[in-house]
């Protein structure tokens, strides 16, 4: 072929190989947790090929979407084994809303507090949580220190992993009940993780909760 024939006559150096994003990504060849961060690997950076991750001190929320049989679960028990071993059970603690058992498995660790697969317990849960919440909210008077060092409540990070949430998302969203409290997440120890089908995608942004995430520039994962 030409190009081949061109190569070979070619005196100067060659041109750099093109990278290429791998067909497979073994999870352990990802970086371990950082103890002193709050970085959860899950991937590679299709520009630098850099791995890639999501920093829950930075945005305390991800949103994950994807068509149906993409990964959206998988990613889900990717960022739930991150959190499990980078924070210990009284650092972090884990809710998970998922109405078709798909994170089972990621939900067996001794930093779940919950594990909801109904709509009615979904509300009662939810309330709980939200009241719990509330209760962290910073009292008048706070100081800039005092906010920094979140001093005036004691206990752990709260991850809420919703999987399937265009199921949950009905007339009667459970969830909508902490919309108020998305933009107080730093302050709280909230974190939202939420993955949905990106079917009706462009109504779903009208979402109470998905729409606060977007307005708080909340980063995310478009899959397939």
């Amino acid at each position: 072929p030409l190009a081949a024939e061109i190569s070979r006559a070619w005196p100067g150096p060659a041109a750099a190989a093109v990278r290429m994003l791998p067909d497979v990504l073994p999870a352990r060849q990802l970086p371990p947790p950082d103890p002193a961060g709050a970085v959860i690997w899950f991937g590679l950076d299709e520009d630098t090929l850099s791995p890639a991750g999501a920093d829950f001190g930075a945005d305390p929320h991800f949103l994950i979407l994807g068509d149906t049989e993409c990964g959206k679960s998988n990613l889900l028990r990717l960022l739930t084994a991150g959190i499990t071993a980078r924070y210990r059970p009284a650092q972090a603690r884990l809710v998970f809303i998922d109405y078709r058992r798909s994170l089972l498995d990621a939900a067996e660790t001794e930093h779940t507090i919950e594990y909801v697969t109904s709509s009615v317990t979904a509300a009662a849960t939810m309330k709980e949580v939200t009241e719990a919440l509330v209760k962290r909210l910073p009292p008048p008077g706070i100081t800039p220190a005092q906010l920094r060092a979140r001093s005036w409540w004691k206990g752990g990070d709260l991850f809420l992993i919703i999987d399937d949430y265009d199921l949950v998302a009905g007339p009667n969203n459970p969830v909508t009940a902490l919309s108020e409290l998305l933009p107080q997440a730093r302050d709280i120890g909230l974190h939202v993780i939420l993955a949905r089908s990106a079917g009706g995608a462009g109504r779903a942004m009208f979402d109470p909760v998905i729409q606060r995430l977007k307005e708080m520039g909340s980063p995310g994962l478009i899959m397939s």
